[in-house]
């Protein structure tokens, strides 16, 4: 049956092929870091913090404390923590923050609230890794999802309309344009990220206990793991979506 398989299959194929079954694991590996994530987040956010404080005071205090009174603090609207979750917005200047974070005074909390209120940090000193990921957010959620319709549209319009190759071209170049950007934006969230937990480890050993020091330690380490198997999931998906492109372009090509 393997030889039959292999009879079958060419190299573009046996690529689209292999990369498929990387990403099954990768993926697989991936939601049990997500469950090792939310198992650490909802341990943190079930323990009240010893400052007695919500994840939204708690930001505005130091917001207010490290220069910058201007950044607001709200709460997510259900669009907004939907695509982001808790976010800093550099267009906004604001940090959102869930409901579940902004109003609870847990240890997950004034973590999260503390994380986001360095990115503001980075936002106000010019970092431009940071500036860049944010800019290019919106790429990053969106650009894999519409490179498939892309290319596919590209295609109908060369069936039905053009009789050529050349829109199927156009749409393949744009739509691999904007995966480029979608990868660096993932790309970029792991230094930006692991700079903005650094900072945050720092604001808070000054005023919690050692005990929840520990616990903000893990949830930071667990969401670092969690943002490179996610970088390793992009780049893989990128592929099978190249890959079932090209496929895609050769079986018109053959009609």
């Amino acid at each position: 049956m393997f030889n039959l398989l292999a009879l079958q299959l060419d190299g573009l194929e046996w690529a689209y092929l292999i990369v498929g079954i990387l990403l099954v694991l990768v993926v697989v590996a991936t939601l049990i870091v997500q469950i090792i994530v939310v198992v650490g987040y909802w341990k943190g956010n079930r323990t009240t913090n010893s400052l007695g404080m919500t994840g939204g005071k708690f930001a505005r205090k130091l917001l207010d404390e490290n220069g910058m009174p201007e950044v607001q603090v709200r709460e997510c609207t259900f669009l907004r923590m939907w695509f982001f979750g808790n976010h800093y917005s550099i267009s906004k200047r604001t940090v959102f923050l869930r409901a579940l974070t902004i109003n609870k005074t847990s240890v997950t909390s004034v973590a999260l609230a503390a994380q986001k209120v360095a990115l503001a940090e980075q936002h106000r000193d010019g970092v431009k890794s940071m500036i860049v990921r944010s800019r290019l957010q919106a790429f990053g959620i969106f650009s894999p999802t519409l490179f498939l319709p892309l290319v596919i549209a590209g295609l109908l319009v060369d069936l039905f309309v053009t009789e050529s190759f050349i829109c199927t071209l156009i749409a393949f170049i744009v739509g691999v344009v904007f995966i480029f950007f979608s990868l660096l934006t993932t790309l970029l969230n792991i230094p930006v990220e692991r700079r903005a937990n650094k900072r945050a480890e720092e604001m808070l050993a000054q005023v919690l206990t050692e005990e929840e020091n520990e616990q903000v330690h893990k949830i930071f380490r667990s969401y670092m793991m969690q943002y490179v198997m996610q970088f390793v999931v992009a780049v893989l998906r990128i592929l099978q979506l190249i890959l079932k492109a090209l496929l895609k372009m050769r079986a018109n090509q053959k009609k």
